[in-house]
């Protein structure tokens, strides 16, 4: 599908009225009902099953996951549980705490430089990186202060929000949606400490608040200072399980043996830039290559993990969907707009016809070369 140039028109505030209606065209009647039937195999698919949500990390690509939320809203997909990491788990946490996909859009729009979110000088990393090294020489700042760019000013911008929309900053326990956020503890700093991977969530962490949880899962080493709840640092989720299927597969599993749940469809939307060699203006930015080297080596456990975990006659199907057109580095707030109406155009792409497994398959076939794996 070829992108207009124009997409001023476009919001995800206007849907369902008109879905994928370019131009502003309202679709209703029969051809609301043509619009909806082309998803009828993938409707047919998850019914009577479990559904739930994987979202993976992506850095500044983040919009991408509010344009494919807004598509499943439109197709009235039941969400029981969203599982996050990194960027996933920002917009996921957010989702579950009750903001709608508008709601997302205007807040993503509403970003006019990476200052909003990431402090002053944001574009200058090497900036950053020296000052951040003069603090930690001369002033001896804990573990929790270090990191080139500021964690706290990420959760302060996502507490706003929620206060702006939701009156208030919810623990994961007041949330409306069942919400897991993936990070690794790397422990209290102690020498012979352990290092494991930490699901925050509804039922083992009520008490931590959203914003606590999600700075938790997107603190990326180097870039981010990480976060210190109840004694013991955490970093970035994307380092054990950049789209955390093996997470919701393994929650189900443990549900399933205690109440017999019925299959379970995890539909998992991956940023990852597939195949895209960075750019010259990535490999000079260390946060945007951090991110990128990140996601490179995320998606060769997904794949691992999705030869774990996907098994249909085993009760577990998995959905891959790519809504990504292209990669956002940290100074370019301007494809925001864009960003959110390609992946509203290609989770649409991806899920109408037969071919909603296709992702899924491709990514399997890829896995089993890369253990070896020989037999159908």
């Amino acid at each position: 599908m070829a992108v207009q140039d124009d997409i001023s028109w476009f919001s995800l505030a206007l849907q369902p009225q008109e879905p994928f209606a370019r131009g502003g065209k309202t679709l209703a009647g029969a051809d609301l009902r043509r619009w909806r039937e082309q998803f009828r195999p993938f409707l047919n698919y998850v019914r009577r099953k479990e559904v739930v949500l994987a979202l993976s990390g992506g850095g500044m690509n983040l919009p991408c996951h509010v344009g494919a939320l807004k598509v499943l809203e439109l197709l009235d997909i039941p969400v029981s549980h969203i599982y996050g990491t990194s960027a996933g788990a920002v917009v996921g946490g957010m989702y579950a705490a009750g903001m709608s996909t508008s709601e997302l859009e205007r807040m993503m729009l509403d970003i006019q430089s990476p200052d909003d979110l990431f402090g002053f000088a944001a574009r200058y990393p090497r900036l950053r990186l020296v000052t951040n090294e003069l603090r930690r020489k001369l002033l001896r700042i804990p573990p929790e202060q270090s990191g080139m760019y500021s964690r706290s000013q990420v959760e302060q911008y996502v507490s706003g929000v929620l206060m702006k929309y939701l009156g208030r900053v919810p623990t994961l326990g007041q949330l409306g949606m069942n919400f897991s956020s993936v990070a690794l503890d790397v422990g209290t700093g102690e020498e012979g400490d352990y290092v494991s991977k930490k699901i925050f969530s509804n039922q083992s962490t009520p008490e931590v608040s959203l914003s606590d949880a999600v700075g938790s899962s997107m603190a990326i080493p180097g870039v981010f200072p990480p976060k210190k709840i109840d004694g013991r640092y955490h970093v970035d989720g994307g380092i054990v399980e950049q789209l955390p299927i093996g997470t919701a597969y393994d929650d189900w599993r443990r549900r399933r043996s205690l109440f017999r749940r019925r299959g379970l469809a995890i539909i998992a939307i991956d940023l990852a830039e597939r195949g895209r060699t960075p750019s010259r203006s990535k490999l000079s930015h260390p946060v945007d290559l951090v991110i990128y080297a990140q996601t490179f080596r995320g998606r060769t456990i997904t794949r691992h993990s999705l030869f774990r975990c996907h098994h249909p006659r085993g009760g577990c199907s998995i959905i891959l969907i790519r809504p990504s057109g292209f990669g956002i580095d940290l100074h370019e707030i301007e494809k925001i707009p864009r960003a959110i109406f390609m992946a509203y155009e290609r989770t649409i792409e991806q899920l109408s016809g037969s071919g909603f497994l296709d992702g899924t398959m491709e990514d399997l076939t890829q896995a089993k070369l890369e253990l070896g794996i020989t037999h159908p």
